[in-house]
């Protein structure tokens, strides 16, 4: 998925957690490549759950079934569909689309977390960026070795899909790998939704 799209599928799934339902659908729509993916198909089944409409939501996932076979966040939402009420729960949206392998990227970001690398800049956001803002960094293609991201945005296990998202957008846009971007301390004057992001040269 190119970097546009991650970072417009990281606002629909914002948009869907605020209930702006319509809003996150025409984002949704309105890019084609994003429109075929099966995370936007997923969102939007799980937006279509949200407002009552089953049969569609089912429609959705049956059709990411057939064509995504290997997609375990559809085959998990079909047998759930029919043994629970309409409200799906938004922290199943991360455990079915957060790569394995951006997991262990992380762990091991983590770990060498420890040392203390020389730190280039350090970008603070109010909220979740703009795709003009993640863009922005590539100023500092080249510099960058590794990058630590620090807020309180993250501390709950049903915003690891936005960090996901994030992560793979500033991944792109750095041209790093996603190892090599890791989750810091944040800092206490930090506020509840900015997110910090620090540069560092090694």
């Amino acid at each position: 998925m190119a970097s546009n799209a991650k970072t417009a599928l990281l606002c629909a799934y914002t948009l869907a957690r605020a209930k702006q339902y319509s809003e996150a659908e025409t984002l949704i729509l309105s890019h084609e490549e994003l429109s075929k993916t099966p995370e936007a198909l997923d969102l939007l089944a799980r937006i279509r759950m949200e407002e009552g409409d089953i049969p569609e939501a089912r429609r959705l996932w049956q059709n990411i079934a057939t064509v995504y076979p290997e997609n375990k966040a559809a085959s998990a939402a079909l047998k759930v569909i029919g043994k629970r009420p309409l409200n799906i729960k938004w922290s199943f949206v991360w455990a079915a689309l957060l790569p394995i392998a951006l997991v262990a990227g992380l762990l091991i970001g983590m770990t060498l977390s420890k040392t203390t690398p020389a730190s280039l800049a350090t970008i603070t956001w109010d909220t979740l960026p703009t795709q003009a803002k993640i863009q922005a960094l590539s100023a500092y293609k080249g510099s960058v070795k590794r990058v630590c991201l620090s807020s309180y945005f993250f501390a709950t296990p049903d915003r690891l899909f936005s960090r996901t998202l994030l992560t793979e957008a500033i991944s792109e846009a750095l041209e790093l790998p996603t190892s090599a971007i890791f989750i810091g301390e944040a800092p206490a004057e930090l506020s509840d939704e900015a997110i910090q992001v620090e540069l560092l040269q090694q």
